[in-house]
């Protein structure tokens, strides 16, 4: 199970109403982990991935920062998460 820390800025400050938390999930993509959001934070998920389009909106972003890598953007919900990610969502 991931132990990732999430960070939010603009608007998703205002969803969650905290700059930053530390989340252990069972999820294993950033499309799971916007789905575990979502319930503690309904409408979160929209954001990010409209129902009407059902992929990524180009207008907001999501930044994973790893170890070992660059960081990078996020433009597939398949894409994996792991362990100590630091996930940037605005």
């Amino acid at each position: 199970m991931p132990l990732v820390h999430a960070k939010y800025t603009v608007f998703t400050l205002v969803m969650t109403g905290k700059y930053d938390e530390t989340i252990q999930t069972e999820e294993k993509t950033i499309g799971g982990l916007l789905d575990e959001l979502n319930k503690k934070y309904p409408g979160f998920k929209e954001v990010f991935i409209p129902p009407e389009y059902k992929i990524m909106n180009l207008r907001t972003m999501i930044t994973v920062k790893r170890v070992g890598m660059p960081p990078f953007g996020v433009v597939d919900p398949n894409t994996e998460i792991k362990d100590g990610d630091v996930i940037l969502f605005w």
